[in-house]
């Protein structure tokens, strides 16, 4: 059986799932206002990555750190850095966790170009300082030739966010996939709904034995 996921990283490799990115990552120039940050929230193990040169402001005195999700989470940690992190990973959670001991708090949110505001949105909306710093963004690879190929012969293909939906459509797509489709969340199974096409949302992507298990009672 050939597993694909389209995550657009390999930071952790899994045992019987090909990790085929369908796209990469650029690098933003980005500055930091001269503000006193107490919370720092990480979207991506990305925007870890383009921020690195920045952390030592988490490793003052009481500065909190969140990420939102176990990958981002073990990035941070690379570095020395404890962080808190929902155990489903989505900005809902993330915000039951940090609704309580949020007041009188300056955040900053650490994402890519065109990534989630669910955060950002509720802290605004609630009064909560909070700025946002865009340090990536995602672009299609200049030729998806070779992919293709691999993408026929999968049997299963994940997709973890809506962009790789999006590329996948565009570039890899046609009638003779025969692959069963898989989804981490209910927005993403909503874009691939949109254009016809069926997929199944994963319960237990972030749980390497459980997912090929559970990928495998599906097809």
């Amino acid at each position: 059986m050939i597993i694909i996921d389209t995550k657009g990283s390999d930071n952790k490799k899994i045992d019987g799932i090909k990790n085929i990115p369908l796209y990469r990552f650029k690098p933003l120039a980005h500055k930091i206002k001269n503000i006193n940050y107490t919370d720092f929230i990480f979207q991506s193990p990305q925007a870890v990555l383009n921020f690195s040169d920045h952390l030592h402001l988490l490793k003052k005195e009481n500065i909190n750190a969140y990420t939102m999700g176990h990958a981002t989470n073990e990035a941070l940690s690379s570095f020395g850095i404890d962080s808190i992190s929902p155990n489903n990973p989505r900005s809902e959670e993330l915000i039951k966790i940090i609704k309580d001991q949020m007041h009188n708090k300056k955040f900053l949110i650490i994402k890519g170009l065109n990534g989630l505001n669910i955060v950002s949105k509720f802290l605004k909306e609630n009064d909560i300082y909070s700025e946002e710093i865009i340090v990536y963004e995602r672009v299609e690879l200049e030729d998806y030739t070779n992919l293709r190929n691999e993408y026929k012969s999968a049997d299963a293909i994940i997709f973890p966010s809506v962009y790789a939906v999006e590329i996948f459509l565009k570039k890899i797509y046609t009638k003779k996939i025969n692959a069963k489709l898989f989804c981490i969340s209910n927005r993403i199974l909503d874009q691939l709904c949109k254009k016809g096409l069926q997929g199944i949302v994963l319960s237990n992507y972030f749980s390497v034995g459980d997912l090929i298990k559970e990928i495998k009672r599906s097809i």
